[in-house]
């Protein structure tokens, strides 16, 4: 069974797999995203997705599932919530360039070079925020569909968000499970801001892209 077939089966046995509640960190901390462009990687059926759009992000949401974009798309009509959604492999993703103010990764780690590929991918003051199992679930109680690579070690996500600068991390055990939460900041270069690529409201997409290659020839 292909990884696609295996995710359409999980999320075709019921309505839905998960709450239909956000995540714990997006509820109580989304204040502290910024605000703009979101990207939802692993969206699943969608509630974080669909959280963020009420709260005024233009949400792009991203699964290898489609049942679970179908779902999604189906709720968001339903709530009249404006959410785009794409069915990809996220794992193949190929990330924008400073493209995204703020990246969702729920219950979902990702492969290592997709870090350093966040960071790019954030816009100057971009923020990343990430809930997940720790290896303490793992020892306490497996998680059904989760392999043992999917649980986050001690401090392993301060070690891979080096390039952001951290706003809140807490590894702690919350409504039954152990889990690491965490919104990282992508740092103002300053040659971003001479360039005007930092500023709230960026014009056009074509100039933030030559503000971009400006910043990169720079360096």
């Amino acid at each position: 069974m292909s990884k696609k077939e295996m995710w359409d089966q999980f999320y075709g046995k019921a309505e839905f797999q998960y709450s239909q509640e956000p995540i714990d960190l997006l509820k109580n901390y989304h204040p502290y995203l910024r605000k703009g462009k979101a990207l939802d990687l692993a969206m699943g059926e969608g509630r974080n997705a669909i959280f963020l759009a009420r709260q005024g992000f233009h949400v792009l949401g991203l699964d290898i599932s489609d049942v679970a974009i179908q779902k999604a798309k189906k709720w968001a009509y339903l709530e009249n919530v404006p959410i785009e959604v794409k069915a990809v492999d996220v794992d193949m993703y190929v990330f924008p360039l400073m493209r995204f103010d703020t990246i969702i990764l729920s219950y979902f780690k990702p492969i290592p070079r997709y870090y350093s590929e966040i960071a790019r991918a954030l816009v100057q003051g971009g923020t990343v925020a990430i809930e997940n199992y720790t290896t303490e679930q793992l020892v306490r109680t497996p998680i059904a569909g989760f392999c043992n690579q999917d649980y986050f070690y001690p401090n392993e996500l301060l070690k891979n968000l080096k390039e952001l600068q951290i706003l809140y991390y807490h590894e702690r055990f919350l409504n039954g499970f152990y889990i690491v939460q965490c919104i990282a900041k992508k740092p103002v270069d300053k040659d971003a801001v001479k360039y005007g690529f930092a500023q709230e409201d960026a014009s056009s997409e074509k100039s933030k892209y030559k503000a971009a290659e400006d910043l990169f020839k720079k360096k």
